[in-house]
């Protein structure tokens, strides 16, 4: 046993020689740049050598950090395996899903019970995320994202159908100010939404202000309770318009982005891979696009 390294700073290290930045593994990770920081100089005071080099701000591991690196990922890669098969009883059977934000929280988790109901013998373990991401390193069966970055050739893309947005407000807010000048609500993870609706539409609103929001789905509360007009993608608004929380009084326009899953060939996981996805076609009824 002498010869183990301090074990729980193997996880920041770990986090650290994947993205070759203690920024990074911190945001992973949660905690704070130092935590990890001093996560590797325990290692390295341990081991007795640097394992990773600055050069023009930017940090590389050296040799033997990489040959740790590559130790390190393949132990905790089978320890995390181990883990999930003794977590989960074996009538289960676990599958990892990342979902963008808002379309988690507004459309997939609450049809979930509805999955889970018709498919009891999958375990749907649900996180959210957007954008680019390593399926492997994350432990990841299967992202559901928007079409608008690249991926690595060797994923599986599906497409699901083609995006579509609109204005949507509270059928209260419509009825007062449908002949007035409108109040514009902003998202700050996709800022460009509003123009890009411009653009698509050749449609201009006559403005009386703006506000900014976080997040879609915070935009798409606040237009729910009257606050003013939101960009809203469909899947997003459905529910709230068929409850008559919302309208959408400018209909939707079908954009060229494209909602994927992305997945890597997994024999174990295919059949439930395929349930979901069969699944996840038909809940979310897309558009096919021209």
């Amino acid at each position: 046993m002498s010869n183990l390294p301090p074990l729980k700073p193997l996880v920041s290290f770990r986090a650290a020689a994947r993205h070759n930045s203690f920024t990074k593994a911190a945001q992973e990770l949660n905690i704070t740049h130092g935590a990890v920081s001093r996560a590797v100089k325990q290692l390295e005071e341990f081991f007795g050598f640097e394992l990773f080099e600055r050069r023009n701000r930017r940090l590389y591991l050296t040799a033997k950090g990489k040959q740790l690196a590559a130790g390190v990922e393949e132990t905790l890669a089978k320890l995390e395996k181990i883990s999930e098969a003794i977590r989960i009883p074996d009538s289960k059977r676990r599958l990892s899903v990342s979902c963008e934000p808002s379309l988690a929280m507004r459309w997939l988790m609450p049809g979930l019970d509805e999955f889970r109901a018709s498919n009891p013998q999958i375990d749907i373990h649900l996180s959210v995320g957007g954008g680019p991401i390593d399926l492997s390193a994350e432990g990841v069966h299967l992202a559901i994202r928007r079409s608008d970055f690249s991926w690595p050739s060797h994923y599986n893309c599906t497409v699901l159908g083609k995006e579509s947005v609109g204005p949507v407000c509270s059928p209260a807010y419509w009825k007062k100010h449908k002949s007035n000048t409108k109040q514009i609500l902003h998202t700050r993870t996709r800022p460009e939404a509003w123009s890009e609706w411009h653009d698509l539409t050749g449609k201009r609103i006559e403005t009386e202000s703006e506000k900014y929001f976080d997040h879609f789905y915070f935009s798409l509360q606040a237009a729910s309770t009257g606050f003013g007009l939101a960009i809203g993608p469909e899947p997003l608004v459905r529910e709230d318009i068929k409850h008559g929380l919302l309208v959408a009084p400018y209909g939707f326009e079908t954009t060229s982005i494209d909602y994927i899953i992305l997945s890597l060939d997994n024999r174990k996981r295919a059949d439930d891979l395929d349930i979901f996805t069969t699944w996840l076609k038909k809940e979310l009824n897309l558009p096919d696009g021209p």
